[in-house]
């Protein structure tokens, strides 16, 4: 894959139904359905900012993935860290498109002092959870039975990694 043909810019308001289409893309692989609208979606990119930005990766003028980071706690203690999340369209999954847009995240991160991301996933989403612990993510706890949907219940996946600061 030539990254060079990628371009990362912040998300606007325009994009929001293809963040939903690629989000629920991948709901379809776990029976959890999260009750995401277009309105969460909305609501997403108008709290994103600087420091927690909700990013759209385009190929072309076509989004094929995105990624969010967000305040981890609310606490000045942890102002450091933020919970992370990523997704890539199907089509272009097992591209390394994944792990470069993390990468490029880490990078943007840096100069926003940023210290630790920490990914929630549910213990069913198998394929997540490899891809963040190929990125170097370790598992830093699990939330048993947490996850309720349609009568289905689950454990969350805590997975976190520090990256390394500039200065």
């Amino acid at each position: 894959m030539d990254f060079s043909s990628l371009l990362v810019r912040h998300a606007d308001i325009a994009d929001a139904p293809m963040i939903l289409d690629i989000f629920l893309e991948s709901e379809v692989q776990t029976d959890f359905k999260g009750g995401i609208t277009l309105a969460s979606v909305l609501d997403w990119i108008e709290c994103s900012n600087d420091k927690f930005p909700l990013l759209v990766v385009c190929h072309e003028d076509n989004i094929i993935g995105w990624c969010a980071s967000e305040s981890f706690y609310g606490l000045p203690s942890m102002a450091g860290v933020a919970e992370v999340a990523i997704y890539i369209k199907a089509a272009w999954h097992r591209l390394g498109i994944g792990a470069w847009l993390l990468h490029y995240l880490s990078q943007y991160s840096m100069s926003h002092d940023l210290h630790t991301f920490v990914a929630h996933i549910l213990e069913a989403n198998i394929s997540s959870q490899h891809f963040f612990l190929r990125q170097g993510y370790e598992q830093w706890g699990r939330l048993p039975n947490v996850a309720r949907s349609g009568g289905i219940q689950g454990d969350l996946i805590l997975l976190g990694r520090q990256i390394e600061l500039s200065h």
